[in-house]
Order: structure tokens, then C-alpha cells, then sequence
């Protein structure tokens, strides 16, 4: 159950680059301690939207509130202490091994010259337990394969210890095993430590497994929102996407199945 207080809200949110609007207009209230889904075409604003959120970059007009507080108010070691972001384009994190990774997401904790506690400690160890990647703690990142290298991001942002993470197309780079693994892990998480989790998604069948709501933008503009049911129609997918689709229910689970018609 979601608090009624959204983690995350904008307000007329606009975005321009030169003289090219990349968001325009866009009010979206995110519930809290549940998964929610951003979709649409390329360059449908997705990856910038997520940006805003996460101060990466400032918005050309309009709101962005964190727990109802602007998140201008918010010093930026207080943010990231409520905040957690994964960029799509993630560094190889050269020569650091997946322990070391995972403590550096204590930095808001202590900052860079402060004491690494036993509560640091504490939390990495949480982290790389929840996140199954306990016994893989002392290999390099740089030589994990791509879902394991995922996995170790995420016991970084767990070991952060925020209550909110943005992510930003964790799976892009994953086969469907991969993908499926790491998108439960983060739903499982989610239920388990009541985190609120914004991610953006290519697949709006994987969306509708994962997330408990889906925001779908088009050309910079928030076309549909709503429960992952509720937008796993005919017409609401043929409107974000531009081409026909069908929906079914799934043969096996429990939730819709979409196809191109």
C-alpha cells in the first residue's frame, strides 16, 4: 500500500533545449513505496523527466516536489540521502570490486572524508545480502557479466540506505533472463523495505509485470497514467505507440499481454 502523500510530484514540468521543447507541460503525482513505470517511443522525454527528478539537470519551467517539499529546498547530501539515481549510461567502475562499489553508496552518509562506521559497514553488508551479490563481493566489477554488474549498482543504492531510486533503463543492456531477474529483485525490494522506485522501461509487457503504475509520454507530453491495467489496452497503446496493438491475458500469470497487432 502506497502512503497518501506522493514521493514524487511535478507541475507543469517543461524542459527546453535551444529552441526544441523536450518536456512540455507535464503534472504527475508518483505514489509512494510502490513501482512505477515510465514508457513511450524514443525520445518521448523519458530519460529527461527522470533527470529533473534526480537534479541532474534543471528544468526550463514548472514544479518539482519531493514528499510534498520543493526539491530546490533540499541541500544536495540531504537529497541524496532520500534520492537514489541510475543513470542509463553507467561507468565500467574500474578497479573497484563489488564491496567497494557497494560501500561507496555510504557517501551521503559520511561524506568523503568521514569515519566509515560499523552502521556503514552494517548497511553494505545488508545490501550485498538483499541483492545476492554477497559472493561475488570481492571480484571487480569490470569482469562481471552484464546482469551481474547490474545487480552490483543496486546493492550500491541499497547500501544508500534512500527511500526513493530512479532508474534509469536498468535492463536495456540484459537478455530476457537477466532482465526478468533483475526487475523482480527490484520489485521484491520495493515490497520488502517499502522503497518508492521511478524506472524508465522500453517494454510495456515488462511494465505491466512490474509496476503498479505506468506513466506513458509522447513527444514530451504525458499521454496516459494510470494502474498497469488500466493502460494495457487496445486503444490507450495504440495511441502511445502509434501502431496496433492487442491485448490478451497471459496464458500463464495473471496480468495483460500486449502484441503488435
Amino acid at each position: 500500500m502506497s502512503d497518501t502523500q506522493p514521493v514524487f510530484s511535478t507541475r507543469g514540468l517543461s524542459f527546453k533545449v535551444a529552441d526544441r521543447m523536450l518536456l512540455d507541460d507535464v503534472s504527475i503525482a508518483f505514489k509512494s513505496g510502490c513501482v512505477s513505470a515510465l514508457i513511450g517511443h524514443n525520445g518521448s522525454g523519458k530519460s529527461t523527466l527522470l533527470k529533473l527528478l534526480a537534479r541532474q539537470i534543471a528544468p526550463s519551467g514548472g514544479d518539482i516536489l519531493f514528499s510534498g517539499e520543493p526539491v530546490a529546498a533540499f541541500g544536495a547530501r540531504r537529497f541524496a540521502r532520500e534520492v537514489a539515481y541510475l543513470p542509463q549510461d553507467l561507468t565500467t567502475a574500474a578497479g573497484m570490486t563489488v564491496a567497494e562499489l557497494a560501500a561507496a553508496g555510504r557517501y551521503p552518509w559520511h561524506g568523503a572524508l568521514g569515519r566509515f562506521t560499523a552502521l556503514d559497514r552494517a548497511m553494505v553488508e545488508e545490501a550485498l545480502e538483499i541483492t545476492h551479490t554477497a559472493s561475488m563481493r570481492d571480484r571487480l566489477v569490470e569482469t562481471l557479466s552484464g546482469g551481474e554488474r547490474q545487480r552490483a549498482w543496486i546493492a550500491m543504492l541499497m547500501a544508500q540506505d534512500s527511500r526513493c531510486l530512479l532508474l534509469d533503463e536498468p535492463t536495456s543492456a540484459l537478455d530476457i533472463a537477466h532482465q526478468l531477474e533483475l526487475l523482480a529483485l527490484i520489485r521484491r525490494l520495493s515490497r520488502e523495505k517499502s522503497l518508492s522506485v521511478i524506472i524508465v522501461l522500453h517494454d510495456v509487457n515488462m511494465a505491466a509485470r512490474f509496476a503498479d503504475d505506468i506513466h506513458a509520454l509522447k513527444g514530451g507530453q504525458l499521454v496516459a497514467s494510470g494502474p498497469a491495467r488500466a493502460i494495457m489496452t487496445d486503444e490507450t497503446l495504440r495511441m502511445i505507440y502509434g501502431v496496433d496493438m492487442t491485448v490478451m491475458p497471459h496464458p500463464a500469470l495473471d496480468i495483460p499481454l500486449a502484441y503488435v497487432s
